[in-house]
């Protein structure tokens, strides 16, 4: 058992890092409307590309999409280690496992998205946060195998999915956004919205000043 302690352990910890990176992330917006001045450290733009990319990648495409309907079953389902299931490559939609599936890794696209939290650091230190992330994002993927929950082919087609979002909605958001998504308005929307905030608070001081 206590050999399975340090596996089970990195698996809670990759289970809740993510969470409070997100959970961050949307309190981040609501404190902006309070302390504006909060952009000089993040953006609305890279919060909304860490938000909308996490939401569209891991969230939709991998587990709502693909681990619901791909049917692939994990590795201990299988007949290959006693399981019930009969194993299938990758690339058959097979009709086996119904639900939360092997194919692909949720914890794999987790750790791959890990990367653009680089964008939290200042631009002088991102490329050794990269490589941090990289490595605890790694870790936290491939750990997953250790309990018969992935095969190596459902972590590394999570990460070229999670990878492929991110530079697309990047892409989107930098190059040719709608009007309502450029960067210069998401800023004003978000000041004209503090301001307003900001005088209701006064008001509500003034009600028991």
């Amino acid at each position: 058992m206590r050999v399975l302690d340090g596996p089970r352990l990195l698996r809670r910890i990759g289970i809740l890092v993510p969470r409070l990176a997100i959970l961050g992330l949307v309190l981040f917006l609501f404190a902006r409307l309070i302390w504006p001045k909060l952009n000089k450290h993040l953006s609305i733009k890279n919060a909304l590309f860490l938000l909308g990319s996490a939401i569209i990648g891991p969230g939709i495409i991998v587990n709502l999409i693909l681990k619901s309907h791909w049917g692939r079953a994990r590795p201990a389902q299988t007949d290959l280690f006693g399981g019930e299931w009969p194993y299938s490559e990758v690339w058959v939609i097979a009709g086996n496992c119904q639900s939360n599936c092997s194919f692909v890794s949720g914890e794999g696209a987790m750790g791959f998205w890990f990367l653009g939290l680089a964008l939290l650091v200042p631009v002088t230190h991102r490329v050794s946060a990269l490589w941090c992330l990289g490595w605890f994002g790694a870790i936290i993927s491939v750990n997953r195998m250790a309990f018969g929950g992935h095969y190596l082919s459902d972590i590394l087609l999570s990460w070229v999915i999670t990878a492929f979002v991110m530079v697309a909605f990047w892409k989107f958001l930098s190059n040719h956004p709608p009007h309502w998504l450029r960067e210069e308005r998401l800023e004003a929307s978000w000041d004209r919205a503090a301001d307003r905030v900001g005088a209701y608070c006064r008001k509500v001081a003034a009600l028991f000043g």
